[in-house]
């Protein structure tokens, strides 16, 4: 399996939360802060890495549709 880069947004959006995104996501933010979390093979080490700076994360979508409803499980 090919690893992807991923990225953590800095600064929360309105339901306070940080976003996980790949590096190369159609809906990156433009000129959003971002933190670069590493290169792994599943979106979900991804959000564990999130997870360990902020405490309030979510999937993208778009880009990391299978951890997303992880995420929202989690939060429930």
């Amino acid at each position: 399996m090919i690893e992807k880069s991923y990225l953590v947004t800095r600064d929360k959006d309105l339901d306070d939360l940080h976003f996980v995104h790949t590096d190369d996501c159609q809906v990156l933010p433009d000129g959003a802060r971002l933190d670069r979390l590493g290169a792994f093979e599943h979106c979900a080490p991804a959000m564990d890495a999130a997870r360990e700076r902020f405490r309030a994360v979510e999937a993208c979508a778009l880009c990391c549709p299978r951890c997303r409803n992880v995420a929202q499980s989690e939060a429930a």
